[in-house]
């Protein structure tokens, strides 16, 4: 198997040693650079060519930029608008920029101190992500592709299209997954509806739904509507004022209109 090729970029020198010696550990990674500046990254990233030279480049929040004022996050996102960006994980010890750092479409926000275990996690990511744009498809999906969830000093990124459904309790929107689990998240409701994409359908006031993953509706013998969702073992109650837009999407007429 082809080693992953890292550049880390840090103004700290013994953190890009740190980093180095957790990757020692990790036989299908190489660091091919380091960089403590963005002036050095650039060097670096066109001096090891496209993403082929290139796979993954490790920045720190804080590194300073190409320019005055500029900082990792500002550099990620230059480094992706390159023709062949290579995928960007920021390793940090700031959480509160994880929205601002996932808005440059990088891989993954791993909070220091770091550990193998949750970097190789990263890594994985990573190389998902270059393995897809490797045969020329799209990565992005509309609107929102990921979500970020805080789960003590680690930021996940969860994939919209691994979850089945939002639900809005009294103070925050759980989102279930397919793999069986749930995550609790920053968002309200109205706020990943506009920004999700299409492939979403509000189903009742507190419940969104992964359109794509409805099987059926159906009735009680009280009269309330209930749809069934693939992967998920219980039912969720469609409103009445939801259930003439549900019914279009079901008999095919709703398309992306009956989304909107």
């Amino acid at each position: 198997m082809t080693a992953i090729r890292v550049l880390i970029g840090d103004d700290h020198r013994i953190v890009r040693e740190g980093l180095k010696q957790v990757l020692a550990d990790a036989p299908e990674v190489q660091v091919v650079a380091e960089a403590p500046d963005g002036e050095q990254v650039l060097a670096q990233v066109e001096a090891l060519g496209g993403r082929h030279g290139l796979e993954v480049v490790l920045l720190d929040v804080d590194m300073p930029g190409r320019a005055p004022g500029e900082d990792g996050v500002g550099m990620g996102g230059w480094l992706a608008s390159l023709p062949q960006p290579p995928a960007v994980i920021y390793v940090t010890a700031h959480p509160e920029h994880a929205l601002r750092a996932f808005a440059t479409h990088a891989v993954d926000y791993v909070l220091k101190p770091v550990s193998m275990e949750r970097l190789r996690a990263a890594l994985d990511a990573a190389g998902r992500v270059n393995r897809v744009q490797a045969l020329g498809q799209e990565y992005t999906k509309p609107g929102v592709s990921h979500l970020t969830v805080r789960q003590g000093r680690s930021v996940r990124l969860v994939d919209v299209g691994d979850v089945l459904c939002f639900e809005a309790g009294d103070k925050y929107v759980t989102a279930t997954l397919a793999d069986g689990g749930a995550v609790v998240l920053d968002e309200s409701l109205a706020w990943l509806e506009s920004h999700v994409g299409e492939g979403f359908l509000r189903v009742h006031r507190a419940v969104l739904v992964a359109a794509r993953r409805i099987e059926r509706l159906e009735r009680d013998a009280q009269g309330l509507h209930w749809l069934v969702l693939h992967g998920l073992s219980r039912r969720l109650e469609v409103s009445r004022r939801q259930l003439k837009l549900v019914r279009a999407w079901l008999d095919g007429r709703g398309g992306l209109e009956a989304l909107r």
